[in-house]
C-alpha cells in the first residue's frame, strides 16, 4: 500500500521499478499527509553557510514536516580524527527516531531545498538504522510549491515519541580508512566532489587539496538535473555504466564529509545498484594525516 504510486513505477515487480521507489511526488506525498497512514516528514534545509535554514522552514515548509537541523541532529561530536562532520552515533540516532516519533511500522519522506543533497544523509542515516522505508521527495521543496501544493508557516508538529529500535547492527555498507585505501585494488572507488575539489584546484574546507589515490570523479551534481530531480533511470545508469559500474561491482563512496557521497549513494539504487559502501571519514579525515597520499589532476 505505501509502494503505490511511486515516482516512475507502480508496484514494484521490476528491478528498476523497486530502486525507483525511493522517489515519490508531491501529489503521492499530499494523498497521505492526512491519511491513517501518514508518513514521518522531515526537512532538512541545510546551507553551506551554515546559517538560515530554519528560518527558511518557519517561512514555509510542507505540511506535518518536522524540521532536521544537519549541523546539530546529523552530526556527531566533533573529532577530526573522524573527519570534518562525523555521523552521529547509534545512541543519537535512537534519540532522534524517538524525537520524530518514528516507530516501528512508519514511513518516513525527506525532502530539502538543494537537489536531495542534504536530505540524502539523514535518507542514509535512518536506512543504517534499520528504517526500510525512507523516500525522498524528489526535486524537493521547489517542486512541491510548483505543483500547487499548501505550505505553512511557524513553527511544525511536534510528534509523540516514537517506538521504533534502532538496528544493534549497521544495515549500510561502509568502509573506514585503512579500508578505502586498498579499494581501488579491487573494487571501484568514487569522488563525488566537484571537478575541482578533486583535481587540487580549490578546497574551501578542507587542510590539503587533491584526492584518494585510485579513486574516479563522478561529482554528485552530475545525479540531477535542472528541474531538482534525480536524472531519470537510464540516465543515471548510462553515468554509473561509463565507469564500470555494472550489477555486482564493488562500489565505495566518498565526499569531503558524507553528504555528497550519500546522495550518489541513493542515485546509484535509483539506477539499480545498491549497495554501494560509504567511506564516512571521507576526503576530510584522509588529508589530516600527511602519511596518506594525495594524488591530484584529473586521473585516478
Amino acid at each position: 500500500e505505501i509502494l503505490s504510486g511511486l515516482v516512475g513505477s507502480e508496484m514494484c515487480i521490476r528491478d528498476r521499478d523497486r530502486c525507483m521507489s525511493i522517489l515519490v511526488n508531491p501529489q503521492w506525498l499530499m494523498a497521505r499527509i492526512d491519511s491513517n497512514r501518514a508518513p514521518v516528514i522531515l526537512d532538512v534545509r541545510w546551507y553551506r553557510d551554515h546559517l538560515g535554514g530554519y528560518d527558511h522552514y518557519l517561512e514555509h515548509h510542507i505540511p506535518n514536516a518536522i524540521y532536521v537541523d544537519l549541523e546539530q541532529d546529523l552530526t556527531g561530536a566533533h573529532n577530526p580524527a573522524r573527519g570534518r562532520r562525523p555521523f552521529p552515533t547509534k545512541e543519537k540516532v535512537q534519540e532522534l527516531t524517538r524525537r520524530w516519533g518514528i516507530d516501528k511500522d512508519s514511513y518516513v519522506v525527506v525532502y530539502d531545498s538543494v537537489e536531495g543533497t542534504s536530505a540524502a544523509r539523514v535518507w542514509w542515516i535512518l536506512r543504517n538504522a534499520g528504517v526500510k522505508d525512507v523516500f525522498f521527495l524528489d526535486g524537493g521543496l521547489q517542486r512541491w510549491e510548483h505543483a500547487g501544493m499548501p505550505t505553512l508557516t511557524g513553527p511544525g508538529i511536534i510528534p509523540l515519541d516514537g517506538n521504533f529500535k534502532v538496528s544493534d547492527e549497521p544495515c549500510m555498507p561502509t568502509v573506514d580508512v585503512e579500508e578505502v585505501a586498498e579499494w581501488p585494488q579491487h573494487g571501484i572507488l568514487l569522488d563525488a566532489r566537484s571537478e575541482r575539489r578533486y583535481q587540487g584546484h580549490f578546497e574551501y574546507n578542507d587542510a590539503r587539496l587533491g584526492h584518494i589515490p585510485g579513486a574516479y570523479n563522478l561529482p554528485t551534481y552530475g545525479n540531477y538535473g535542472p528541474n531538482h530531480q534525480f536524472l531519470d533511470f537510464e540516465s543515471l545508469l548510462d553515468r554509473f555504466e561509463a565507469l564500470g559500474i555494472t550489477t555486482g561491482s564493488e562500489v565505495a563512496v566518498y565526499c569531503g564529509s558524507g553528504n555528497l557521497a550519500t546522495h550518489t549513494i541513493a542515485a546509484l539504487e535509483v539506477a539499480g545498484l545498491p549497495g554501494a559502501s560509504l567511506y564516512m571519514g571521507g576526503w576530510s579525515q584522509w588529508c589530516l594525516d600527511p602519511k596518506r597520499p594525495a594524488s591530484r589532476g584529473l586521473l585516478p
